[in-house]
């Protein structure tokens, strides 16, 4: 009797153990979701600026490119819903905000480490350190502003703000 009660808990443990592991495909699917999501913000971004410049065939294209993006959307999010994955675009993007914020938080980071060092660099007198670390600063600053951009597209109204 003990040895069933014993092989039916390990047979209930093990399926459950199952049911709530993800399996690569699904992963390998969200990644492809996250992807098309950023393509499609990209895509409508571009549209927008290609629009403010008057150019309304280019804006045309990236519309339609964007209309495709969001197609493959809907069938990466219909391919995830029959395995299981509750909401898979808001969760997708959700993991897309969280990676921009990452990176603008890890920059801002990068650019204060930067800036200490100079001072630090020129407090010792090391001129020609300060102005390695100086043009480093320039660099994060640069990655920054890129990743505020990607970030703010990908809708997150106060990236700076948030990753604080």
């Amino acid at each position: 009797m003990k040895a069933l009660n014993l092989l039916t808990a390990a047979l209930l443990s093990t399926t459950a153990v199952f049911a709530q592991a993800t399996t690569p495909a699904t992963k390998a699917q969200m990644k492809d979701l996250r992807q098309d999501i950023r393509a499609k913000n990209n895509d409508k971004a571009a549209a927008e600026k290609d629009i403010r410049k008057g150019d309304y065939a280019d804006a045309k294209t990236e519309i339609n490119a964007a209309k495709t993006e969001r197609a493959d959307i809907k069938t990466d999010a219909a391919a995830l819903k029959s395995e299981g994955v509750a909401h898979p675009v808001a969760k997708a993007g959700a993991q897309v905000k969280a990676i921009d914020e990452k990176k603008v938080r890890t920059d801002e980071k990068d650019l204060r480490a930067d800036k200490k060092a100079a001072a630090a660099d020129v407090k010792k007198g090391d001129y020609a350190d300060a102005k390695t670390e100086v043009k480093d600063a320039k660099a994060d600053r640069k990655d920054l502003k890129q990743d505020v951009r990607t970030a703010k597209r990908d809708g997150i109204k106060h990236p700076v703000r948030r990753a604080r």
